[in-house]
């Protein structure tokens, strides 16, 4: 048993040493939605009501939405709380969240195959921790998500099984429980749902039909999960998917949607053997869209004709290899494009959860390789099984620490991926965009900053020439020129991008201020009311709506919409201060005062 013991330590202490070099890291990616630029997460505590009754990118600015992660954002809230704009964190957060499941794993693992069977769960539960295909998953603050469904779900599996064997109904109900409060983080519950049944036939002997009738009880948190949801987003449909995010979109007829799916699912078992590179975009148009003529889309369909072909052939012989081509086809089913369609063409993250399935057969066929009895292996008296253990993990965490690095920030995630998802507009738009806000912004020399927004409106223009209806791409472009003092191309390409997507807000909200800064208030004016009318709650236009009415004489206005800004953003100084001057204009020298007084206070923070 000693060895047993000493081996949660082990993988605990591996997850955690894996992802040490991201404590460091900034926020990246879509970390901005979740959490820098949501207003209702930056509310802290106070925020987390109304996060409860609102879909996931409400505090974002968004109106329409089909995400509800309630539980996912009040942690993110209150880790706000705790350390605002303070990323370690949240990074810290994720690498304990990513040690707790190594150890999950590993118990749930040894009670599925018996404790004769350790090394093969230890192995199983060392190279999924170490895969490299979950970098973006604990690298990412955002993804938190993902490891609160696993970690809740294992939980869930292990008090089911409790309930088993002790035969106290408090196991089953904080299992029912769990289940619940892991769809508030994220709706993949569902297929870790799926996989119950299976576990308790093939490992625990369970009838079909009590397997059956025990998952479906698990049932009730997942109605409850769904009336919430509705309630809240008034329906379970999604919202439009654009092509721009899912190529499939952009199919011309069913069977090239199904071939390029087909395609694409090969992709995601390639990158399960062979993780490089790794990107965080795959979108339009890094992946195209193919007919039956594409060698890769058979090749997918019969590596996926196979795996179920082994389920049903060694169903009563290989419990161990079944349980894992099992876990891996349920749990990434959501993500096969073929069902329904989803938000992305494809995405490494999406590979968390179903990569156990392909680290249990991997696992397994390692140590049949070396014994026909997989119990009476023992890895310190084979010494090739050592050998090909550590070359494997060798690799597995050189990867993982290596690819980390490049999740430092923005800019350096967009740089170093663009070398690799050049065909990719989204990832071209990215580049262009931490560009900008991370070298041009900060920039001291104007000859500096001249030549990164250069380079920042050239990787626009590639997005651009991949996607030419990419209105975010010439909203951001436009910002450029701004910056540029080019305010007669700035203006021409803001409506480019108005014209693209009328409800581009923040192109909106950039065209009122370069109507603001060429004094067209009246233009600025009804621009920035074009721009709250399509989100009320878009923090620059109100900011700015406030000042043009300031510059127009109506200060009783400009008061109401500063207040607005504020109540969004409460700790930014500049606000206070122009508030100040507001109530100044309007001779309330005590109220003027207190914002002067909030205003310095902030700044010397």
């Amino acid at each position: 048993m000693k060895p047993i013991k000493r081996s949660f330590l082990v993988l605990f202490v591996v997850s955690f040493l894996l992802y040490i070099n991201t404590l460091q890291h900034d926020y990246v990616l879509d970390d901005s939605i979740g959490i820098t630029e949501n207003f209702l997460v930056k509310k802290g505590i106070e925020g987390i009501p109304l996060i409860w009754k609102t879909h996931y990118h409400y505090g974002f600015g968004y109106q329409q939405a089909s995400i509800y992660r309630p539980l996912s954002l009040s942690l993110f809230a209150i880790q706000w709380e705790i350390a605002p704009n303070e990323p370690m964190l949240g990074h810290l957060t994720n690498l304990l969240l990513y040690g707790m499941l190594s150890m999950l794993l590993f118990q749930l693992l040894l009670q599925l195959f018996g404790t004769s069977q350790w090394l093969l769960a230890f192995l199983s539960t060392l190279l999924f921790i170490a895969h490299p295909i979950h970098t973006e998953v604990v690298a990412n603050i955002k993804s938190t998500d993902d490891l609160l469904v696993f970690n809740l779900c294992i939980g869930a599996y292990l008090l089911l099984f409790r309930y088993l064997s002790k035969h106290k109904l408090i196991h089953l109900v904080l299992s029912i429980c769990m289940v619940g409060i892991s769809y508030f983080a994220k709706e993949s519950t569902l297929t870790l749902v799926m996989t119950i049944p299976f576990m308790l036939v093939l490992f625990l002997d369970v009838p079909w039909w009590r397997a059956i009738k025990l998952s479906s009880l698990y049932a009730i948190p997942t109605a409850l999960f769904i009336f919430a949801r509705t309630k809240v987003l008034g329906g379970l449909h999604n919202t439009d998917i654009a092509s721009l995010d899912n190529v499939l979109i952009a199919a011309p007829n069913a069977l090239v949607k199904i071939t390029t799916a087909l395609k694409i699912m090969g992709l995601y078992l390639y990158k399960l053997v062979v993780p490089h590179p790794l990107m965080n975009d795959y979108s339009w148009s890094q992946i195209e869209l193919n007919g039956l003529e594409n060698p890769f889309t058979w090749v997918s369909l019969l590596l996926y004709i196979g795996m179920i072909y082994a389920v049903i052939k060694y169903w009563k012989t290989k419990k161990v290899l079944v349980f894992g081509i099992l876990f891996f086809l349920i749990n990434f089913s959501l993500y096969t494009n073929l069902l329904f369609t989803i938000g992305t063409s494809f995405g490494e993250r999406l590979l968390f959860i179903p990569s156990l399935g392909f680290s249990i057969c991997c696992a397994y066929l390692i140590l049949r390789f070396f014994s026909s009895k997989v119990e009476s292996v023992s890895i310190l008296k084979e010494p090739k099984l050592m050998l090909v253990v550590g070359v494997v993990l060798s690799l597995y965490a050189f990867k993982t620490i290596d690819r980390n690095k490049d999740w430092k920030d923005n800019f350096t995630l967009y740089t170093e991926d663009v070398k690799n998802c050049d065909q990719s507009a989204r990832c071209n738009y990215h580049n262009g965009l931490a560009i900008m806000q991370s070298k041009a912004l900060p920039a001291k020399n104007p000859n500096e900053q001249t030549r990164y927004l250069k380079s920042a409106i050239a990787a626009f223009q590639k997005a651009i020439a991949l996607h030419p209806n990419y209105s975010e791409a010439y909203a951001e472009m436009g910002l450029a020129y701004f910056r540029l003092n080019d305010f007669g191309q700035a203006e021409k390409t803001y409506l480019k991008a108005i014209q693209l997507n009328p409800s581009n807000a923040t192109a909106l909200s950039n065209l009122g201020s370069l109507y603001f800064n060429t004094q067209r208030y009246q233009l600025a004016k009804s621009t920035y009311e074009k721009t709250l009318r399509i989100n009320p709650n878009h923090i620059d236009g109100l900011a700015n709506y406030a000042s043009t009415l300031g510059t127009l004489g109506d200060f009783e206005g400009a008061v109401r919409y500063f207040k607005k800004a504020i109540a969004l953003r409460p700790n930014y100084a500049n606000y206070h201060k122009m508030l100040g001057i507001t109530y100044q204009n309007l001779g309330k020298t005590k109220e003027a005062k207190f914002e002067f007084e909030q205003a310095q206070t902030l700044l010397s923070e």
